[in-house]
């Protein structure tokens, strides 16, 4: 019987033990969490088999030991559970950072384990056990980065254990797997963080309240992920997060342009082009048709805009080159 211990009872841990209980075949699932909570919570949902509430007896005899867990505590925790790890033990985890995660490991583990580091592409947004389910895995890509020195048997028993959750995995380079999350699962944090903060600090904001709907319920909900887990990604992701804030902050300066700009109102003005190129790349999007580029629309300069602002002159269109370009940290380098 194959013994994989989880470390961390939240949504991806505790979802974790109930799929492999319900899919997969001769394996003793158990558990561990500072928090006892957490503990009573995994057994009284059918999260664990059994749960231990010392780390080193919860991995001493573990074949695969999972850490479900905030990249922020990732480094003390490879510290303590490295001398409990038994030979030839197999080390993953789920975090959705993985560079700094993989060095962490490498470091701090012994040569007798093997660490394939993993990252389920999967939870919606939400967090905590309370949302757990055997299903959460099913169809979701899984993202499989195993370290140079990682044997062959914990390559295979994390494929394995995969593919026994009904994921499909993914093998992907560090800097590329860092790349893309940055773009689409940390910046949306950051996004509605500053929405979140852009508008509670109003003194306007207990009347604004009263208007927030569905719609900024939506575009805020990423504000309300656990601090600890918000500043784990962004500070182990910081280069790659910088780069897509500043893209960011490129397009809603275009934007800013745009409004204040006379054209704005023009049914084939700047403006009017930026939203029809957004409108596609979401119809693509949500078809699975990706698309590489489309034709950006001509900005007004910024002295345009503030004359338009100011003197409301007819000025002519423009096109704003932007300045010299700087090293992309997000451009695939290669193995």
């Amino acid at each position: 019987m194959q013994k994989i211990t989880i470390v961390g009872l939240g949504l991806i841990g505790s979802s974790l033990g109930m799929a492999l209980k319900a899919r997969a075949k001769d394996v003793e699932v158990t558990g561990y969490d500072v928090d006892s909570k957490a503990h009573n919570r995994a057994q009284k949902d059918g999260a664990v088999h059994k749960s231990e509430w010392r780390l080193p007896d919860a991995v001493r005899d573990a074949d695969i030991v999972v850490l479900a867990v905030p990249v922020g505590a990732m480094k003390e925790l490879f510290t303590d559970l490295a001398p409990h790890l038994k030979q030839g033990a197999t080390v993953t985890d789920t975090a959705t950072t993985k560079r700094q995660v993989t060095q962490w490991a490498m470091e701090m583990l012994p040569g007798h384990a093997g660490f394939v580091g993993g990252n389920p592409l999967a939870g919606g947004g939400k967090s905590g056990p309370d949302s757990a389910r055997a299903d959460l895995f099913v169809d979701a890509t899984y993202a499989i980065l195993p370290t140079p020195k990682a044997p062959e048997s914990s390559v295979r028993a994390v494929v394995q254990m995969v593919e026994a959750i009904g994921a499909k995995p993914f093998f992907v380079d560090l800097h590329e797997h860092d790349t893309a999350v940055a773009a689409v699962s940390h910046l949306p944090i950051l996004l509605s963080s500053a929405l979140m903060m852009a508008t509670a600090s109003s003194p306007s904001w207990r009347e604004i309240v009263k208007f927030a709907a569905d719609d900024f319920k939506s575009m805020t909900s990423l504000s309300g992920v656990d601090p600890e887990v918000s500043i784990g990604v962004s500070s182990s992701n910081a280069d790659m997060l910088v780069h897509w804030v500043d893209e960011i902050i490129r397009e809603l300066n275009d934007l800013r342009a745009m409004m204040i700009h006379e054209s704005r109102s023009d049914r084939d003005g700047p403006l009017m082009k930026t939203f029809v190129n957004a409108w596609e790349a979401r119809k693509r999007y949500e078809a699975g048709v990706t698309m590489t580029e489309f034709q950006r629309p001509a900005v007004p300069t910024a002295s345009e805009g503030m004359w338009t602002m100011f003197l409301g002159e007819r000025l002519s269109r423009a096109f704003r080159r932007y300045g010299e370009e700087k090293e992309d940290p997000t451009k695939y380098r290669g193995h």
